[in-house]
C-alpha cells in the first residue's frame, strides 16, 4: 500500500501509559497523517491523538489547549503499522 505526504491514516502508537516495551500488538490504531514518504516502505507519521499530545515543555497538553499550541508525537511505520482512514 502506498501513502502520499498529507494522507490521513491510523498508525500503531503507545497509548498514555505504555511505553516502546509494551508489546505492539497491544498498541491501539490512533488517527495521524503522513508527513514523508521516507522509502519504499516506511513513513514519517504525526500522531494527532490529544491523549498523547504535549507541551513544548513535555508535559501533557491540556484538554482545553489550542492545537496550534500542543506537540503531536511523530513516528516511523511501515505498511504493518499504518492503515488508511475508511472514506
Amino acid at each position: 500500500m502506498e501513502f502520499e505526504e498529507g494522507t490521513p491514516v491510523l498508525v500503531k502508537y503507545p497509548a498514555p501509559g505504555m511505553t516502546h516495551l509494551t508489546p505492539r500488538e497491544t498498541w491501539p490504531w490512533m488517527p495521524g497523517v503522513i508527513e514523508e514518504v521516507c522509502g519504499p516502505d516506511e513513513w514519517l507519521v504525526a500522531v494527532e491523538d490529544r491523549s498523547v499530545a504535549t507541551t513544548e515543555d513535555g508535559s501533557a497538553a491540556p484538554d482545553n489547549a489550542d492545537d496550534a499550541d500542543v506537540w503531536f508525537p511523530m513516528c516511523f511505520r511501515d505498511h504493518t503499522e499504518i492503515q488508511a482512514v475508511a472514506a
